[in-house]
């Protein structure tokens, strides 16, 4: 398998951390994720996060988790150690700005999209079904289970 370089979209990244669980049907949506983080500790991968991910995560850990502040900084520091991460600069966020302006985009997913125009990766992963739906227009776009299915 050809080395990929994926941009992780913060819900693929939660699913994997509190391995969590589709609450009607049961699925473990953290079993995808922690395929593709495999691949990554095994270096035929690379997976790319940004600075807001850790930000994202962290306050959702603190805050509807109710982690301790030491289980959430463990947390980040095991993430820092993981994934490159990248940090938006004045470029990306006006790239952020106005696909949010044009698409019906959060203000998170706009700035991971304007990442992913500016960094190229090879796959956008995100559990986000409208979010794929718009990034598709400029990149590949996919779930974490048809991201395995294809490039396994």
């Amino acid at each position: 398998m050809q080395l990929r370089r994926l941009f992780l979209d913060t819900d693929v990244v939660v699913n994997w951390l509190v391995k969590e669980v589709e609450t009607a049907s049961g699925k473990p949506l953290w079993e995808a994720p922690y395929k593709i983080i495999k691949l990554t500790e095994s270096k035929a991968a690379t997976a790319i996060i940004s600075l807001t991910t850790l930000m994202e995560i962290r306050y959702l850990l603190r805050r509807k988790k109710s982690y301790t502040p030491q289980q959430v900084e463990d947390d980040i520091s095991k993430l820092t150690s993981i994934f490159e991460v990248v940090i938006p600069d004045e470029i990306n966020l006006l790239k952020a700005n106005a696909f949010q302006t044009e698409h019906y985009l959060d203000p998170f997913d706009s700035i991971h999209l304007a990442l992913c125009t500016s960094l190229n990766p090879d796959f956008l992963v995100s559990r986000d079904k409208e979010f794929i739906q718009i990034a598709k227009q400029f990149i590949t776009a996919l779930t974490p289970e048809k991201f395995l299915e294809t490039s396994i």
